[in-house]
């Protein structure tokens, strides 16, 4: 396989050149024969496009592979702060139903027996108006009750006594006549 002998390299051991597996002598050879390079270089140019491709494919896919794990990383952010905000908005909520029932908490801790007191104030008051209504009332019967007992009490009553007294007087004259006829 030197430069005296005329015989080119097989297939098979092109291959082997091509792919690197190639001993010394048969790397020469093929750097000093413009026919083997020849006969290679179909395969040479497959394989360098093969290559090429391979490459192409490999940063295009690197490519993907990146923008996937940017998009990936940028979904995974935006799921945390959504997170956080939905956290946030807890315990933003929480603190709202906090504040409710503290407020309510004092209203009736503190309301309430205000408002018992007030209401226990406004039955007194009641009371006071219902009783002072039953002692007018009980001080106009009172007073009825008198002026009946002053009229059943009279032996006449005044509207009748002008007529007691003629009647007396009638009676006293009747009494002297029954006592004189006797």
């Amino acid at each position: 396989m030197n430069k005296n002998t005329s015989a080119h390299l097989s297939d098979e051991t092109l291959m082997r050149w091509q792919v690197g597996d190639a001993t010394e002598p048969e790397r020469t050879h093929v750097a000093e024969c413009a026919e083997c390079q020849a006969q290679a270089k179909p395969l040479k140019d497959a394989l360098s496009w093969f290559g090429e491709a391979a490459r192409q494919w490999g940063e295009e896919r690197a490519a993907l592979v990146e923008e996937w794990h940017k998009s990936r990383d940028a979904a995974a952010q935006e799921w945390r702060m959504s997170k956080a905000a939905a956290a946030r908005s807890w315990r933003s909520m929480a603190a709202a139903w906090a504040l409710v029932s503290v407020a309510l908490l004092l209203i009736f801790a503190i309301g309430m027996p205000r408002w018992k007191a007030h209401q226990a104030a406004i039955e007194a008051k009641v009371q006071q108006q219902r009783q002072q209504e039953q002692r007018q009332e009980l001080a106009r019967d009172n007073a009825l009750l008198e002026q009946v007992d002053q009229d059943v009490s009279q032996v006449v009553p005044e509207a009748m006594q002008p007529l007691s007294w003629s009647t007396a007087s009638g009676n006293s004259a009747s009494t002297s006549s029954v006592s004189t006829r006797q």
